[in-house]
């Protein structure tokens, strides 16, 4: 009965790959006698999906964690992300911690002799950070986090934790701030963020102009597919979200060109889009901007529902996944282009990269030094 049964798996597969819908089709038709084509099991995974995940089952729980009323969350395999947040902080965090509030010290500081006005990091909060409170019981969150630690270890103000206002604005609106399927915040969520940054700058930046709540508006929520989580179930097609969609208004509509930095070569150009996060430099140029500012913007990819308001407040921007932009590139792009002002996005979960514990150019040999150090004593980042 089992080589039956297996002899009949054999010859079924195939053939359901070979039939599965146009778009696979188009995918595979060139290699359609690989094994990995003939033999693909991922139809079988979202059946399997299907099924368990309305009693809250996920058959990859190394990528996602089902919660309640169908909110999805990242599982262990990012960044531990499940078991850093049950445990809190620990002794290690707050080495890491100091190591990254030196390095950020130094950062600020050569930045400063440099020419740059303002060097700020924005800490996007995670999913979990902001809504807890669908998630199993088993996986809460500690009352202290490794974020709390590395605030604690930063120079006071370099760091603008938006946590708090996206706590608060849960309550001011009837549409969620994160998508239920993603990793991501929404448009709505982004720009909650974006207030709370923008406030923090204008404490200083007594000249910038800044969008108001009056600029901002929601037009509409649509119906979405799911998002990067449900991919990894495999029910992308299947699951729904909502999409809130916000209008800037101004008196003159920002128009935006992108441009390869180094080339100069023009990538695309027209309207305000999201702008996904670029691996090579990126010349954003926004036509009408509130202001007349070249920003240097080192981003992962919770800044892509930002552009919009970020390229409505500034006329160029340069930006750069932070992973890509090593401390010898950072330090290029900033001789090279002369920012105005450099922002860092990054997401609470990676805000705790051995990146972050870089150092500027001058500073790289006492850098490795120190990490050597650090590694000898079993310290990590």
């Amino acid at each position: 009965m089992f080589v039956w049964v297996a002899l009949f798996v054999l010859a079924v597969v195939p053939a359901i790959n070979l039939n599965m819908g146009d778009g696979q089709k188009k995918n595979t038709e060139l290699e359609w006698w690989r094994d990995s084509t003939l033999y693909n099991l991922d139809f079988a995974s979202a059946l399997l999906n299907r099924f368990f995940y309305p009693h809250g089952i996920s058959t990859n729980p190394d990528q996602v964690l089902i919660g309640k009323d169908d909110w999805l969350y990242l599982g262990e395999q990012y960044d531990n992300t499940i078991s850093r947040n049950r445990r809190g902080a620990t002794v290690e965090d707050a080495e890491v911690a100091r190591i990254i509030g030196q390095a950020t010290n130094s950062w600020s500081e050569w930045l400063s002799q440099k020419g740059v006005s303002k060097f700020r990091v924005m800490l996007s909060p995670d999913k979990t950070t902001i809504y807890p409170e669908f998630l199993p019981g088993w996986a809460q969150p500690a009352t202290e986090s490794a974020t709390d630690t590395l605030l604690k270890n930063v120079s006071q103000g370099l760091y603008i934790d938006t946590r708090t206002a996206l706590r608060a604005a849960k309550s001011r609106f009837s549409e969620s701030l994160y998508y239920k399927t993603d990793t991501h915040w929404n448009s709505l969520g982004a720009w909650v963020a974006f207030q709370a940054f923008q406030t923090e700058i204008a404490r200083t930046e007594t000249d910038l102009r800044w969008l108001t709540e009056q600029d901002v508006r929601i037009s509409n929520v649509n119906e979405r597919q799911g998002g990067d989580l449900a991919k990894f179930l495999r029910l992308k097609e299947i699951l729904r979200d909502d999409e809130v969609a916000i209008d800037i208004k101004s008196e003159l509509p920002v128009e935006t060109a992108q441009y390869d930095f180094e080339t100069g070569r023009l990538k695309r150009s027209g309207g305000n889009p999201e702008i996904h996060t670029a691996q090579r430099p990126l010349l954003v140029k926004s036509k009408n901007a509130l202001n007349q500012k070249r920003v240097l913007w080192l981003r992962d990819s919770f800044g892509t529902a930002i552009a919009p308001f970020m390229a409505a407040t500034f006329s160029e921007t340069v930006q750069l996944h932070y992973d890509a932009a090593h401390p010898e590139v950072f330090a290029r792009l900033v001789e090279v282009y002369k920012p105005d002002y450099v922002f860092i996005t990054v997401v609470e979960r990676g805000a705790r990269r051995k990146r972050f514990g870089s150092f500027p150019p001058l500073a790289l040999s006492s850098e490795k030094a120190e990490n050597a150090t650090l590694a000898s004593q079993g310290v990590s980042f």
